[in-house]
């Protein structure tokens, strides 16, 4: 038995009786004579399961402390303790959020210990069943292959990232990502070996990611980055460099082995698109247009291209001015 009880009492007597019971049941047990003192041992430490306190005490009474660790929001449990005259009080204390109350003195030691032992089943349960909501949860966002963030979150990350980009002005990227001739590895190597490389893919892919790089299975062999704060340039720079990575990459499992490639195209919000199927059609015409030329290659969409394009020719234009003039001043 692990459960830990913090006992706030100041009847000396009352203390050390439910001390040594709660002990001789098992439990774990510290003491505090006042409110005060009992919430110092709750702050200090990892909190208590149960709070076993007396309402009148001086110092902080059993409100402020029944108060306080509700605030908190912890999964700490509380029984109050009270003489006859202040039933309203401990009503009122159930309504804070107390798990129970006893009258002192305390004539039926054994109904204490039922209450102890309900309200750390009860505790014990609910926090099980948060784990397993949170469990859940995770399942439902997460491809059971890759452990990626699959296709429905992904949904939702765009319609949040979208939000947040029109509200602080921020843009962002994304760049889809394709195994080329995937088709072949599955036939010639069958669909293990095929399951194998994209759970491979996927784990090389995010170990050259940035912190803030998000990562999605889109679906078979594609997959999608969303990627914030990123520059034209810093973005073909990370396509390239994880274009690499898997090109360098032998994908090995017992006596198979193979090595693959990917093709990858991106767009940019709001520069390519205004919502979220406009941008993935963008990126995803890009990644054709990658493939069309060859695979194992990176494009951007044909408007940021296009761009780019433009721009290298302004910068070419301004330099061979340059050089004309310099030149006609040495000939002048």
């Amino acid at each position: 038995m692990n459960e830990t009880i913090l006992i706030i009492e100041d009847e000396v007597e009352i203390l050390h009786l439910l001390k040594n019971m709660l002990e001789g049941e098992g439990y774990t047990v510290t003491t505090a004579g006042n409110g005060r003192e009992g919430l110092d041992i709750f702050h200090s430490a990892a909190p208590p399961d149960l709070i076993i306190t007396d309402v009148r005490m001086p110092v902080l009474d059993g409100i402020g402390v029944l108060r306080e660790v509700k605030t908190k929001e912890s999964d700490t449990e509380v029984i109050i303790l009270t003489g006859h005259s202040d039933e309203a009080t401990a009503i009122d204390c159930l309504r804070l959020g107390a798990y129970d109350y006893f009258r002192k003195p305390l004539e039926d030691i054994d109904v204490l210990l039922t209450a102890v032992e309900r309200v750390l089943e009860k505790r014990a349960l609910q926090i099980n069943n948060r784990s397993l909501v949170k469990q859940l949860e995770e399942l439902s966002i997460r491809d059971p292959l890759t452990g990626l963030y699959n296709y429905r979150h992904l949904q939702n990350c765009l319609d949040e990232q979208i939000e947040h980009s029109r509200r602080y002005q921020h843009p962002f990227f994304i760049l889809m990502i394709d195994a080329d001739h995937f088709k072949e590895v599955n036939d010639k190597f069958g669909h293990l070996f095929g399951d194998y490389v994209l759970k491979k893919l996927s784990q090389i892919i995010g170990d050259n990611l940035r912190v803030s790089d998000r990562f999605f299975r889109y679906g078979g062999e594609e997959f999608l980055i969303i990627m914030n704060e990123i520059t034209m340039s810093k973005a073909a720079e990370a396509a390239n460099r994880l274009m690499e990575v898997v090109r360098r990459h032998s994908f090995q499992s017992g006596e198979i082995a193979t090595k693959i490639t990917v093709s990858m195209g991106g767009a940019f919000f709001p520069e390519d698109a205004l919502d979220k199927v406009d941008l993935i059609k963008v990126a995803d015409e890009a990644l054709y247009r990658s493939k069309l030329a060859g695979r194992d290659q990176f494009k951007f969409s044909k408007y940021v291209n296009d761009k780019l394009q433009h721009d290298r020719r302004y910068r070419q234009m301004t330099t061979d001015k340059k050089l004309f003039g310099n030149a006609a001043r040495m000939i002048g």
